[in-house]
């Protein structure tokens, strides 16, 4: 499954973005489209996050890894971001990655999404808990002293980055969320990236969707 890596901390500030929505059409089907920025090598246009690839074969291949089960990646697209739309003084290339996942059970998607992803169905209802990883004093004991120290700083410069969700689901259904806006046929959470590393009671996001 997705998690968080260590060395991902370095990429958080002012060069990572990811969303992903997903469309629960009925109980037992649906499609995920995700979406993320992320810094590319210099040389390649490789992605510098491991689990955020750039490449259609790669996804296909971290799917197929991650899941036994006949998920299709579909409308997959890729682009070096021009140095118009960047700024950041550290990553000079980012590459922007979108794709759909169309899944024919939501239990194919359990290991598959960042962070985790669980999921409980009913005969009228799914409820779906996602957990997301906090860096903790524990976490980086085996690092160097230059990786804590790089870590130190990025948590420190880390203000305003955030991880979109989004949930949609038919409109006569009925949702309840611990986390986030609920509105018609809809559920959106941001996580601001800040409490996934400092807030311990910020990591767990739980919603139900009744269908009717």
């Amino acid at each position: 499954m997705f998690r968080f890596p260590l060395l991902l901390i370095l990429f958080f500030v002012g060069c990572f973005e990811y969303e992903e929505t997903i469309l629960f059409r009925k109980l037992s089907s649906g499609t995920v489209e995700i979406a993320y920025t992320v810094p590319l090598k210099k040389d390649s246009n490789d992605s510098l996050i491991k689990f955020l690839p750039t490449s259609k074969e790669e996804i296909i291949s971290s799917v197929k890894k991650k899941s036994n089960n006949n998920l299709q990646v579909r409308d997959f697209t890729f682009r070096e971001l021009e140095k118009s739309e960047t700024t950041d003084m550290y990553f000079k290339r980012k590459g922007k990655v979108s794709y759909k996942l169309d899944f024919e059970d939501p239990l194919h998607l359990e290991g598959v999404l960042i962070g985790t992803f669980s999921i409980k169905s009913k005969p009228r209802s799914l409820t779906v808990k996602r957990d997301f990883p906090n860096l903790t004093d524990n976490a980086i004991l085996d690092t160097s002293a230059g990786e804590k120290k790089i870590i130190s700083e990025a948590s420190r410069l880390l203000r305003e980055g955030r991880i979109q969700f989004k949930v949609l689901f038919p409109k006569d259904s009925e949702c309840s969320s611990n986390r986030g806006f609920i509105g018609l046929g809809n559920l959106t959470y941001q996580i601001p990236l800040q409490e996934t590393l400092e807030n311990q009671d910020s990591k767990t996001w739980e919603y139900k969707i009744r269908f009717f």
